[in-house]
């Protein structure tokens, strides 16, 4: 009888075991802390400000997240300009924006980020705008739409040409992330999670080990209504291509930066814009798909090298800030 309640307390905390040794082991873990400054809400957005200077550097989160993404290794974006962080509509702080009551399209999300930065009266200033995945979806069609972008850095962006191939790409994640990323049963799932929304941030850190435990309980903070409409208007849609001619003509700078192992960009398909467009420079860097979150410093280092060459300083002129790549 002994022996088999130590083996039944054995079993019950081997998953946890588990769990903290991936979890300790984890980089993306090990290179997370807090980013600077306080939560708040601008033109409806979640936002998080910090940093001096006359330039201003955007921050846009992906499907699923929130601005807590941007940890610590951001902070030094704040020693040269201002930073805004920012949910976008229907994820994190945002989650329940008043735009959700109508369609939320491509130009919504932009027109949203636009507002926030009125709202911050730093919308005639010289912006960067970064973004992560759908976050570097929506960046491009911010920087397309908002004239002082001097600049727009889209690491792992989902550049498909249709709705098929951002399925077929998606698939390439897995059976359980493409289960879960469209269809019944993730909306299913959602809905779930929006009438048990603190159990689902305990189940969301529990399958998530290798993530930080405040990334991985923002992941569930949206509804179905505001993943779909993000899903739909900045992963699927090709809108992008527009919003890259427009920068194209502008000459804005567009820098794309991708995993070299990440399973869901199309293969050749940076390149084949680099070639096609002056204004784009590729960067292939070691990683898969979460690259702001797994090599933090050399990502926040990319962004400070193109706020140094395209932004004006607080002097008016350019700061030369070197490369750590």
């Amino acid at each position: 009888m002994k022996a088999s309640r130590i083996f039944t307390a054995a079993a019950l905390a081997a998953p946890a075991l588990v769990w903290s040794g991936i979890h300790a082991l984890s980089p993306e873990v090990h290179s997370w802390r807090p980013g600077a400054g306080e939560r708040a809400k601008a033109a409806g957005l979640g936002v998080r400000v910090h940093g001096t200077g006359e330039a201003v550097v955007v921050l846009l989160a992906g499907l699923a997240s929130s601005e807590r993404f941007w940890g610590e290794a951001y902070d030094v974006l704040g020693h040269h300009a201002r930073v805004v962080a920012i949910d976008p509509i229907g994820f994190g702080a945002s989650i329940q924006h008043p735009a959700l009551r109508a369609t939320v399209d491509a130009d919504v999300h932009a027109d949203s980020v636009i507002a926030t930065l009125r709202a911050l009266k730093l919308h005639t200033r010289p912006v960067v705008i970064v973004g992560h995945s759908m976050g570097a979806s929506l960046a491009l069609r911010v920087g397309a739409r908002h004239t002082p972008t001097r600049a727009v850095v889209a690491f792992d962006a989902p550049l498909y040409r249709s709705a098929e191939e951002a399925s077929d790409r998606i698939r390439h994640m897995g059976w359980f992330e493409a289960l879960l990323a469209q269809g019944p049963v993730a909306e299913r799932v959602c809905q779930w999670m929006c009438h048990n929304r603190t159990v689902a941030r305990g189940v969301a850190i529990a399958i998530s080990p290798r993530l930080p435990v405040a990334v991985a309980r923002d992941s569930v903070e949206h509804t179905w209504s505001g993943y779909i409409a993000g899903f739909d208007s900045l992963v699927r849609d090709p809108g992008w291509s527009d919003a890259l001619g427009d920068l194209a003509a502008r000459n804005v700078p567009v820098h794309l930066v991708d995993g070299e192992k990440d399973p869901v960009q199309v293969p050749g398909r940076a390149e084949e814009l680099e070639r096609t467009h002056p204004n784009i420079t590729v960067t292939r860097l070691p990683g898969g798909h979460r690259l702001p979150l797994s090599d933090p410093e050399r990502c926040a280092s990319i962004v400070r090298s193109v706020l140094s060459e395209y932004a004006i300083s607080t002097e008016g002129d350019v700061r030369p800030y070197p490369l750590e790549v």
